[in-house]
C-alpha cells in the first residue's frame, strides 16, 4: 500500500526545515505560485514539459503539481483522473521520507477533497459499490482514514451525557435576555464545546471525537448546540449568512481556499484581540487547536469570508 506520511510540523521545528527548502527553485515557485492563481492548465502543461527534462525528471513537486493540475482539470476530456492519481503515485515513490508533503500538504488536501467528495456523491446518488472502490483506491493513497460508513455520513453522531441532558434551574422572575446578550450566551456555549475537543486527532472525514476533520469538527460542535449544518466546509459557506471582517464576532466562521467557490477549510472564530482573529479548527498537522490567522502567512492569503449561524 501507498501511504502519505501525517505532516510532522513538530519534528521540523526541532530539527530544522530540511535543506531542500531552504533553497527555492524559481521555477517551482512560478508552479506553485500559478496554481494558487488557479491556472491548471498552464501549471500541467509547464510540469508536462519539465518532467521530461534531464533536470527535473525525478524532481518530486513537479510530479505533485503535475497530479493536482491534471485532477482538477478532470471534467475536460483532454485530461484524466486516472492519470493524475498515477503521478500523484510517482511523488510519493519520489517523496520516500515525505519531507514534501510538509510543506506541500495544504495542496494535498486539495486532492483529498475531491476524492472525498467523489466517494460521498456516488454514496448519495446509491452507487454504493463505485463508492465503496473510490474509498479503497483512496486508502491505498492517505492513511489515518475513518471507515467508510463514517466518511459518508451526512449528520454527527452526538451522544448526550446525563449531565449535558439536565437543563439548568431558571427563575421564574428573572428578566427575559436581550437578542444581543442571547447571541453572546449561544457564541460563548459553541466556543465552550470546541473547546472540549482542544488535542483531538485529525482524521480526514471524521465527525466524532474519536477524529475530525474540518468541516465534521464545525458541523459536530453546532449539532451539540442544537444547530444543524451541512456535512462540507463548501455548503457551510453557502448556507450561512456572510458578513464583513470588520463585524466579526466570536463563533462566527470563517472558510479558507484558493475563491469563494473553492471552499476546503473552515474554523470557528474564538477570540478577536484588535485586528488579529483567533480560530479554533481541525489542523491536518497538529489535530483541534487555535490559531492566530489574520497576521499568519498561510490562513491570511486564503481567508475567502465569514459567515454567522443565524439560526
Amino acid at each position: 500500500m501507498i501511504f502519505i506520511k501525517n505532516y510532522i510540523f513538530t519534528l521540523c521545528l526541532l530539527i530544522g526545515i530540511p535543506a531542500i527548502f531552504s533553497a527555492q527553485d524559481k521555477k517551482i515557485d512560478k508552479i506553485e505560485m500559478l496554481y494558487d492563481q488557479g491556472n491548471y492548465s498552464r501549471v500541467f502543461h509547464k510540469t508536462t514539459k519539465l518532467k521530461s527534462s534531464e533536470k527535473y525528471k525525478e524532481n518530486a513537486p513537479i510530479y505533485l503539481f503535475n497530479a493536482l493540475a491534471e485532477y482538477q482539470l478532470k471534467q475536460k476530456s483532454r485530461y484524466s483522473e486516472k492519470e493524475a492519481i498515477n503521478t500523484f503515485k510517482k511523488y510519493i515513490a519520489l517523496d520516500k521520507n515525505g519531507e514534501y508533503s510538509i510543506t506541500y500538504g495544504n495542496y494535498i488536501y486539495d486532492l483529498q477533497v475531491g476524492l472525498v467528495n467523489e466517494i460521498r456523491a456516488f454514496a448519495k446518488d446509491n452507487k454504493q459499490d463505485i463508492a465503496a472502490l473510490k474509498y479503497k483506491e483512496y486508502t491505498a493513497l492517505f492513511e489515518n482514514n475513518v471507515s467508510f460508513d463514517e466518511m459518508i455520513a451526512s449528520k454527527p453522531i452526538i451522544k448526550t451525557t446525563e449531565s449535558e441532558s439536565t437543563s439548568e434551574p431558571t427563575t421564574n422572575n428573572a428578566p427575559l435576555p436581550t437578542e444581543n446578550e442571547t447571541v453572546k450566551l449561544k457564541s460563548k456555549k459553541i466556543i465552550k464545546e470546541a473547546k472540549k475537543h482542544i488535542g483531538t486527532p485529525y482524521k480526514y472525514g471524521g465527525i466524532t471525537p474519536k477524529g475530525f476533520d474540518c468541516s465534521g469538527f464545525t458541523q459536530y460542535v453546532m449539532a451539540k448546540n442544537d444547530v444543524q449544518i451541512p456535512r462540507t466546509a463548501l455548503a457551510q459557506s453557502q448556507s450561512s449568512k456572510r458578513i464583513k471582517q470588520k463585524n466579526a464576532k466570536v463563533g462566527d466562521f470563517v472558510f479558507f481556499g484558493s475563491n469563494k467557490n473553492k471552499i476546503n477549510h473552515v474554523g470557528i472564530i474564538s477570540k478577536i484581540e484588535g485586528d488579529k482573529i483567533y480560530m479554533i479548527h481541525a489542523s491536518s498537522s497538529k489535530g483541534i487547536m487555535i490559531t492566530e490567522i489574520t497576521t499568519n502567512v498561510y490562513w491570511g492569503k486564503r481567508l475567502q469570508l465569514i459567515t454567522r449561524i443565524t439560526k
